[in-house]
């Protein structure tokens, strides 16, 4: 099953073309864009576009509120197609479903912690790496003194944590309410975004 869309307001494909189980994906000269119709029998421009075949596909993933499907193939590779209009987007990826029998369809909302898994991540080794510095520094200005155990050795995490611990209480306070934050601000952007997510996996 041959078909495609032109998506004129793409910078990185204006042209999806599906052809015997393939999806190409890319900006051809406008001249070979304007001669494609339903009745076009010369496909030779898309030797030079991108293409991904369904045999390598593992899984494609539309969603809602964004602007691309993304479609994950090969060894960890990932392409996305851009498409703004969301009806032509539905459309691409509900040909892509029934195109693709051997793709399992599902579809979820994902757990909060699932979506911004990386901010919650962030807040945890922030405030954990925080309270670490701010137990020395509090040691420090009450008059213990350390110092790194060895010699000629690069500092880990402990070092890294006692060179923080040195810089005060007040600042690591005031350190950690900026990152605080900032992270605080990453994680409401990226809850905000989450939405229902339909898949098609293999």
């Amino acid at each position: 099953m041959n078909k495609f869309w032109k998506i004129n307001d793409s910078k990185t494909n204006k042209l999806i073309f599906i052809k015997d189980r393939n999806i190409y994906k890319g900006n051809p000269k406008q001249e070979e864009l304007n001669r494609l119709n339903s009745e076009t029998t010369n496909f030779a421009f898309l030797e030079n576009i991108f293409s991904i075949p369904y045999s390598y596909i593992k899984k494609i993933e539309n969603q809602k509120g964004k602007n691309e499907i993304k479609i994950f193939f090969g060894n960890d590779s990932e392409e996305e197609l851009i498409i703004k209009d969301k009806n032509t987007k539905a459309e691409i990826f509900e040909f892509l479903k029934e195109d693709n029998l051997n793709l399992i369809y599902t579809s979820e909302l994902p757990s909060i912690f699932k979506y911004a898994k990386t901010q919650f991540f962030a807040l945890l080794i922030t405030t954990g790496i925080f309270l670490w510095s701010l137990y020395l520094a509090i040691q420090i200005e009450s008059g213990i003194e350390y110092e790194f155990a060895g010699k000629g050795r690069i500092p880990g995490i402990s070092g890294m944590v006692l060179a923080l611990a040195n810089f005060g209480v007040l600042k690591i306070i005031l350190g950690f309410l900026i990152l605080l934050v900032i992270i605080i601000f990453a994680l409401t952007n990226r809850l905000k975004s989450r939405s229902e997510t339909e898949f098609l996996k293999r």
